[in-house]
C-alpha cells in the first residue's frame, strides 16, 4: 500500500516516524553528523525556495544560495558569529546583485531574502548546538517545542475550530489552535527544562518562554504560508508525504532558533 492511499494525518504521522529518529540522532551524535544533516536540509530548503521564487534560471539560484548558506557551516569553528552573520548578509546583497544584473528585476527582493531565511536559523542551529554542556539539551529541546505547538496548534484548531487568525493568508489556521500550541508548548518547554538542563531559572520564565517559542514558530509558520501564497503553491515541494517540503516541515526554526540563540547571548553577557 503506497502512502497516498492513506489520509494526510497517517502520512504525517508516517513521515514524522521515519525522519524524527534521523533528526534526534543527528541531534544526539552531534558535530559532522548535525552539521551534515542541517547541510542537507539546507539544501534542499535552497532549491524548494529557488524553485518557487524566480522566474528563470532557477538552478543558478539554488547554486549561489546553496553556497550562501552552507559555507558559514563549512567554516562555522573558524569565524565568530558575527563574522558568519556578515557573511550571510553581504552574500543576500551579491546575490541579489547578480538579479539586477540579469535584469530579473523581480527576483531581487527573493534573491536578497533566500540566505536570510534560510541561511540564519540553520546558522543558528548549529550554534545552538555546539555551546558547552547544554548544547545538545537546548537544541533538542527547541525542536521539542516546535513539534508540540506543531501539535498542540494541529488537533486543537481541528477539535475546536472557531475564527481564523488570518484566512487570506493561511485558511486553516485558528486562534483556538494558537492558544493550544501556546499551552503545549509551555508544557513542554517546563518539561524539557526541568528534565533535560535543571537550573534555577523560574517557572514562570520558562513557560513564559514557550509560549514566546510557539508564537515565533506559528508567525514563521504564516511568513511561509505568505510566501507561498505569493507564488500561487500550496507546498514547497511534495518530498515528505502528509508534510510538503521541507521548508514546509521546518518553517517553525526561522524565527525561534535565531531568537533563542539571541535570548542565550544576552543571558551569557548579563
Amino acid at each position: 500500500m503506497v502512502l497516498s492511499s492513506f489520509s494526510s494525518l497517517q502520512q504525517r504521522v508516517i513521515s514524522a516516524c521515519i525522519l524524527g529518529p534521523i533528526a534526534i540522532a543527528a541531534l544526539y551524535l552531534g558535530g559532522i553528523y548535525f552539521t551534515l544533516f542541517l547541510g542537507a536540509a539546507a539544501a534542499v530548503m535552497c532549491f524548494e525556495w529557488s524553485r518557487a521564487s524566480f522566474t528563470k534560471r532557477s538552478p543558478l539560484f539554488t547554486g549561489l544560495i546553496g553556497l550562501a548558506v552552507l559555507l558559514p557551516l563549512i567554516f562555522i569553528n573558524k569565524y565568530n558569529l558575527e563574522q558568519l552573520v556578515i557573511g550571510i548578509f553581504c552574500s543576500s546583497i551579491l546575490i541579489a546583485g547578480i538579479a539586477l544584473i540579469l535584469k530579473q528585476t523581480a527576483d531581487a527582493l527573493w534573491a536578497f531574502l533566500g540566505p536570510v531565511c534560510i541561511g540564519f536559523p540553520v546558522l543558528s542551529l548549529a550554534i545552538l548546538r555546539t555551546i558547552p554542556e547544554i548544547g545538545l539539551a537546548v537544541t533538542l529541546s527547541l525542536f521539542l517545542v516546535i513539534w508540540a505547538t506543531d501539535i498542540g496548534a494541529y488537533f486543537s484548531g481541528k477539535s475546536i475550530g472557531g475564527p481564523k487568525i488570518a484566512p487570506r493568508i493561511s485558511p486553516n489556521k485558528t486562534w483556538a489552535g494558537l492558544i493550544g500550541g501556546m499551552i503545549a508548548a509551555m508544557i513542554v518547554a517546563y518539561a524539557a527544562y526541568t528534565l533535560l538542563m535543571g537550573g534555577n531559572v523560574s517557572p514562570i520564565r520558562i513557560l513564559g518562554l514557550g509560549a514566546i517559542c510557539a508564537i515565533l514558530a506559528q508567525t514563521s509558520d504564516f511568513a511561509e504560508s505568505a510566501w507561498k501564497r505569493n507564488f500561487g503553491i500550496k507546498d514547497a515541494s511534495n518530498l515528505i508525504p502528509g508534510h510538503g517540503g521541507v521548508l514546509d516541515r521546518l518553517d517553525g526554526i526561522f524565527l525561534v532558533a535565531p531568537s533563542l540563540l539571541v535570548i542565550l547571548l544576552y543571558a551569557d553577557r548579563n
